[in-house]
């Protein structure tokens, strides 16, 4: 079965429970999720589960070799230049919601779910009377349970990662800039099979490290001190996310305290992942530990999210958080400690949740000393 096929057999009952007449998908991140395509601009779904993916008239072809004859792909261009060959389906609009007034022919009391309301295709369609209603939330917690497929994807998304963090380790931190570092990574990734990185990579080094999103800067790594490498590459459009902090020569005093704990705080909110947990309390193994060593001031963000499509999706592993943890989700649990002038740790690794517990699908050592 195709991707496209299966997954939209699983927003099927949308159309009975919400009254739907048709479902659009315009969402960049749903639209990967549903097709595989990374370039699409509508997905349109009707009560019998036929499908019909627009896309730029320039990725058409592109489109096709991912998507096959399992969706009616058509191309999308707002004027017709050159004129199409025979073979070629395109439609030429000013707007993709005439699409779905004139070919698809929605009338006005018609009910359609959209992922976003707010989008130039919602307010088209209901600027003539059509009933728009939300169902991004609908579809996030479909993209929250990870399908086999999508597992693997992850899976060789994290080796990628770990063998390009491993030759850069390898060729030594002390005395790069923290750009260069950053650059090895990504020349790295995709030499390894990468399509592209997740996001940015984090390079953080001595008092850098106190900044949990830094950038990385032209600041040359030196002795004694740790350096934060939060890094993930993107495999057929699905994420990984894993943070090590790397000692360089021996650290002492408060930061080498702050690194134990949160090594300490990270393989017990670990070790706590499983189905019908709640995922504050995940959060919470993770600050108490930190409280014990007297850091937990210094941890300034949630320990987890989940990972996909998108680098943060649901469930959001927070203090704020009332989901439980179900099986086969993929998150990452992150604590780490920050530390003004002079510096910070994070530890992270993507987590798969199983039918009895978990197994982390990173695998890359945490040792940091």
């Amino acid at each position: 079965m195709s991707i496209v096929k299966d997954r939209v057999k699983k927003v099927s009952g949308l159309f009975d429970e919400l009254s739907l007449d048709l479902i659009v998908v315009v969402g960049e991140a749903n639209l990967e999720y549903f097709t595989g395509v990374d370039s699409g601009l509508m997905l349109i779904i009707n009560r019998s589960m036929d499908t019909a993916l627009i896309v730029p008239r320039l990725d058409f072809q592109r489109a096709q070799n991912i998507v096959g004859d399992h969706v009616n792909l058509i191309g999308y261009s707002t004027v017709e230049v050159p004129q199409r060959m025979p073979e070629e389906r395109l439609f030429v609009s000013k707007s993709l919601g005439n699409y779905l007034l004139r070919e698809v022919g929605l009338k006005p009391n018609n009910i359609v779910g959209i992922d976003n309301p707010d989008s130039p295709v919602a307010k088209e369609l209901s600027s003539v009377g059509i009933k728009i209603i939300n169902i991004n939330d609908s579809i996030l917690k479909i993209r929250e349970i990870k399908d086999e497929y999508e597992v693997r994807m992850i899976e060789e998304a994290t080796r990628i990662t770990e063998e390009a963090l491993d030759s850069v380790l390898k060729r030594g931190l002390e005395g790069r800039r923290e750009r260069d570092v950053a650059a090895m990574l990504y020349q790295e990734m995709i030499s390894k099979g990468a399509e592209d990185v997740a996001f940015k990579p984090i390079v953080a080094s001595g008092p850098n490290g106190a900044y949990p999103h830094h950038v990385f800067t032209d600041r040359v790594i030196g002795r004694s001190e740790l350096v934060t490498i939060d890094v993930g590459a993107r495999y057929h459009l699905y994420c990984t996310d894993m943070t090590r902090t790397i000692a360089v020569g021996s650290v002492n005093g408060k930061l080498r305290d702050a690194a134990l704990a949160v090594l300490e705080a990270f393989r017990k909110a670990s070790s706590s992942v499983r189905p019908g947990v709640k995922a504050r309390d995940v959060d919470s193994i993770a600050r108490n530990v930190l409280a014990e060593y007297g850091f937990d001031a210094y941890y300034i963000h949630s320990t987890g999210h989940g990972v996909g499509v998108e680098i943060h999706e649901r469930p959001s592993i927070s203090p704020s958080s009332d989901e439980e943890l179900l099986p086969n989700e993929v998150i990452t649990v992150e604590p780490g400690v920050y530390i003004k002038g002079v510096g910070g740790v994070r530890i992270e690794d993507t987590i798969l949740v199983t039918e009895t517990g978990s197994r982390p699908i990173s695998r890359y050592p945490v040792d940091l000393f």
